[in-house]
């Protein structure tokens, strides 16, 4: 309301003060110097205020818009990425073509051939994942409390960034990753290398858990 408020005054302040000089002293008032001194004071009221509405308006309206997303639970780096989005007209998404919360869950567990201990593949992959702070291995760790298993503890843990992790549990030092990393240490089997790549295929984030014995 600001700026209409300031275009008012600025009106009222050039047409005021002349209208009731005519009034006051009819038609023989009428004087062009008067009137264009007026105008002149109207003009500089609208010139000096303006700009002040326009410079406080502007963040106003970009911080007000960060706040109303960030109440809806979408964080934006900042004003101008706000402004991008203003002028999208079409917009896309890779991976799956679907949209997450950012909190992922174990949605299935699947053993090696030949193993059908699903409980203890569990177990293993959450003690390493307690050990980080990567979301899946927390993820991880929450599907196995949710479960109530019991998580031992991880000893020797080293993160390998973008790739997974490695920790011994009772002796055995186990990798917990992605197909990459397991493939990349030579503890993927043949046959269940076939299998994680269609894992890596499907919806979802594919990991793996292997030890030195590749059980």
């Amino acid at each position: 309301m600001y700026t209409p408020i300031v275009v008012g005054l600025s009106l009222l302040v050039m047409l005021v003060p002349p209208l009731i000089a005519l009034i006051g002293g009819g038609l023989e008032a009428w004087d062009w110097g008067l009137w264009r001194d007026w105008f002149g004071r109207g003009l500089v009221v609208l010139v000096i205020a303006c700009p002040c509405a326009l410079v406080i308006a502007t963040p106003v309206a970009v911080v007000s818009g960060l706040a109303a997303a960030a109440r809806a639970g979408i964080l934006i780096r900042g004003g101008e990425y706000l402004e991008e989005i203003g002028r999208l007209r079409a917009l896309a998404f890779d991976k799956t073509g679907t949209l997450t919360q950012g909190r992922p869950d174990v949605v299935e567990v699947v053993c090696a051939p030949g193993q059908d201990d699903a409980e203890h593949v569990v177990r293993i992959a959450a003690a390493l994942g307690d050990r980080g702070g990567h979301v899946v291995g927390k993820a991880i760790a929450r599907y196995a409390r949710g479960r109530s298993l019991e998580v031992p503890l991880a000893d020797d843990y080293r993160a390998v960034p973008g790739l997974g992790a490695r920790g011994r549990v009772d002796a055995v030092e186990y990798h917990l990753g992605s197909h990459r990393y397991i493939d990349e240490s030579g503890l993927c089997r043949p046959e269940f290398h076939d299998q994680l790549g269609r894992a890596e295929d499907a919806v979802g984030t594919a990991v793996a858990l292997t030890a030195h014995s590749a059980r």
